[in-house]
């Protein structure tokens, strides 16, 4: 299954189908059991053989990210960096040992008021959290605690994380990862000629990510590469650059496949990367795309 959602609604593009059509998409969690989606930046919902069911709301509309915990445990992430646990009774409960951890004082986020939950991923050991811009950090207690990873001089945008203890990490300075879970850390820009990174997508040994001259860039590309390798532009089937970043939550692999969200439109690929086609022109610009169960 490829979800994608947009700021009208929500497709399948493996079966044509759609869902909750109106609403905007803030983003998408997969686990075993399904899907579970951010709308409206608000209200969490489950989405189960075509039918939603609300697991709960936020007393205001600023979520920003969203993870599923090994043990099911849905949580979103919100400005100012604050967490919040949608409880199976439909409350919302925040993670008041995040808002303890050392040196947020100092957290500071160039393009809004405070700084942003950007993006969270869950690992069958670890719920990693990256704050834009204050560093990458883990837990391994579904929230009680908390272990900084990497520091905020990074500038992280996007944190993924596999059923194997890899970890890979988008940021301004170049692509970051782990082969142990976060115990150890390695950096490159080989192969890419700019070295702003906006998302990545891991799949098995490979990994993919966005890349630009900035923030505001007019020359945005996606590149791929085996983890430890120099990256190689993605070229065939898609446009010569993208006129913006490819964000983060906008980016997937899985299986041999890669997908790519960008304004309006979903490019596919089925071989790793290396030749894309246009697989979707939708009514509205694309907010996420996410591989997952069906």
């Amino acid at each position: 299954m490829l979800l994608v959602g947009t700021t009208h609604g929500l497709w399948d593009l493996d079966t044509g189908d759609s869902f909750l059509d109106g609403q905007a998409v803030t983003a998408l969690a997969a686990d075993a059991d399904g899907w579970c989606v951010l709308l409206d930046g608000r209200v969490v919902v489950r989405l189960d053989s075509g039918n939603t069911v609300e697991l709960g709301a936020l007393p205001e509309p600023d979520g920003q990210s969203l993870a599923v915990l090994a043990d099911g445990t849905v949580v979103v992430g919100r400005t100012g960096a604050r967490l919040a646990v949608v409880s199976p009774d439909s409350k919302v409960v925040d993670v008041s040992a995040f808002e303890a951890v050392p040196g947020r004082d100092s957290w500071e986020n160039p393009a809004n008021p405070t700084p942003d939950t950007r993006t969270m991923a869950a690992g069958p050991r670890r719920w990693w959290v990256n704050v834009h811009v204050g560093g990458v950090w883990w837990s391994d207690d579904a929230g009680q605690t908390w272990q900084g990873a990497i520091e905020p001089e990074a500038d992280v945008h996007e944190v993924r994380t596999d059923a194997d203890g890899h970890v890979a990490v988008a940021a301004a300075v170049g692509f970051g990862w782990s082969s142990d879970d976060g115990e150890s850390w390695s950096w490159t820009t080989d192969g890419l000629q700019v070295s702003y990174l906006r998302a990545v997508a891991l799949a098995g040994d490979a990994a993919l990510v966005s890349a630009s001259d900035g923030p505001f860039t007019n020359s945005g590309a996606v590149y791929r590469a085996r983890i430890g390798s120099s990256f190689v532009r993605c070229q065939a089937g898609l446009p010569d650059r993208f006129e913006g970043n490819v964000d983060s939550g906008n980016l997937d692999a899985a299986a041999g496949r890669a997908a790519i969200g960008f304004d309006d439109r979903v490019y596919l690929s089925e071989d790793e990367g290396r030749t894309w086609r246009v697989a979707a022109v939708l009514p509205a610009p694309v907010s996420a795309v996410r591989f997952g169960p069906t």
